[in-house]
């Protein structure tokens, strides 16, 4: 899974540097210092699920969850009040990986098992009320036979 990671890292790297912009500039987008951002761009830190979903939100992409077919599933839900838009992203991402989950018929003890951890975390990645790490969630993405990947604003890779 790190490898998944470190290839969506590098895509972001590779946008900054294509547009031009700084790691003053995204990281003030974000909300993280410029030394976080060069951490990530290096290698030497991961950032959290949300700042991974941030980051390429300024960059103009979204994160999406695209099954073995390379189809894209989408959740459409409504934007709590005052929600900031890496949590509302990641509420999205959550809820598609709980219809994958129940398409495929698995419980969420079996992911859990699968993954190591317990039905309760399941629970509350899907519920959004936690967030797992992003080596974590690319991992809950890969046990349901999906992964995650960067789309820009039409919708192409």
């Amino acid at each position: 899974m790190a490898d998944l990671v470190a290839v969506l890292v590098d895509e972001l790297t590779r946008a900054r540097r294509g547009q031009d912009a700084t790691r003053v500039a995204v990281a003030a987008v974000i909300g993280v210092t410029p030394a976080a951002v060069a951490g990530w761009e290096h290698g030497r830190d991961l950032p959290s699920a949300w700042n991974f979903i941030l980051w390429a939100r300024a960059l103009g992409f979204t994160v999406v969850v695209v099954d073995e077919t390379g189809a894209v599933h989408a959740a459409r839900l409504v934007p709590h009040r005052a929600e900031p838009p890496g949590e509302y992203r990641m509420r999205c991402i959550a809820r598609v990986l709980r219809d994958v989950r129940q398409e495929a018929d698995l419980t969420q003890g079996q992911i859990g098992e699968r993954l190591g951890v317990s039905v309760w975390t399941i629970q509350m990645w899907e519920g959004a009320q936690r967030v797992p790490r992003l080596v974590r969630l690319f991992e809950w993405c890969g046990v349901l036979g999906c992964r995650l990947e960067l789309r820009d604003g039409r919708g192409r890779r």
